[in-house]
C-alpha cells in the first residue's frame, strides 16, 4: 500500500478531492492526519466524510481519531 498516493486516487466526489488538495492535502498519509471533526471545518459535508472514512478503512487506514481535542473544547 502506497501512502503517498494522489488523494484523487480514492473513490471520492472529484470536488472533495479538489477541495482537500486547494487545503494542501495531497495525498493518503497527508489525509490520516486530519479527524473527521478538522474535514468539517474545512467545508467538507459529513456524507463525503463518512465516504471518505470508508475508502480509507477499506485500505486498512482510518482518521486521525480527535477524542482529546473534541473533549476539550467542551470546557471552552
Amino acid at each position: 500500500m502506497d501512502l503517498y498516493k494522489d488523494v484523487t486516487t480514492l473513490k471520492i466526489n472529484s470536488k472533495i478531492a479538489e477541495q482537500l488538495k486547494q487545503n494542501n492535502i495531497n495525498n493518503i498519509y497527508e489525509l490520516c492526519h486530519y479527524s473527521k471533526m478538522e474535514l468539517g471545518k474545512l467545508g467538507i459535508p459529513n456524507t463525503d466524510i463518512n465516504n471518505i472514512m470508508v475508502q480509507l478503512q477499506l485500505m486498512g487506514l482510518n482518521l486521525k481519531s480527535n477524542h482529546a481535542i473534541r473533549n476539550t473544547l467542551i470546557d471552552k
